[in-house]
């Protein structure tokens, strides 16, 4: 049984895409909080309001995209 190199390259390059676009996705929400943190900390309560929003929102999309992944 032999498989096409051209395949395998194909799904090596979707796996790194995934990973990379996971590690994106988790250095965002890190640096959300702390940018939260530190507006909170320098008294700024809007920035803080802004950087915990934009952070909930990331967390509910990545929810929203692992429970879809996981139907469909």
């Amino acid at each position: 049984m032999t498989h096409d190199p051209t395949t395998l390259a194909m799904a090596d390059a979707n796996a790194a895409a995934l990973t990379l676009g996971i590690a994106i996705y988790a250095a965002a929400i890190l640096i959300g909080i702390g940018l939260a943190v530190n507006a909170v900390t320098r008294h700024r309560k809007n920035r803080a309001i802004a950087a915990a929003v934009v952070v909930l929102v990331l967390v509910v999309a990545g929810v929203v995209v692992a429970v879809a992944s996981s139907i469909g």
